[in-house]
């Protein structure tokens, strides 16, 4: 089984926070823990506690930080990513 992850939002919402990340990097919990996890890493922490070994992430506004942190999250949670671009992404969020 393949995990999914939609990813592609832009999280206006959230800004200045998703100036320059997409929501699903944006830091969540205390500032000052000695590990601060992304909602991305809340997720693909729970793909690799329930077995899964592979996950597909929709990528789309600020899509290059995921890219950049790709290798850093395969090794960390043991899961093959797969990054898939929504080129529509600021136009249709992720539909």
């Amino acid at each position: 089984m393949i995990g999914l992850v939609l990813a592609a939002g832009a999280g206006r919402r959230l800004r200045p926070y998703t100036d320059t990340l997409p929501k699903a990097l944006v830091p969540v919990g205390a500032e000052d823990a000695p590990d601060v996890l992304t909602v991305l890493d809340l997720t693909l922490g729970n793909f690799a506690e329930v077995g899964l070994t592979e996950a597909a992430i929709i990528v789309g506004y600020r899509k290059e930080a995921v890219y950049e942190r790709k290798a850093a999250l395969e090794q960390k949670y043991g899961l093959k990513l797969t990054l898939i671009d929504n080129d529509k992404a600021e136009e249709w969020n992720n539909a």
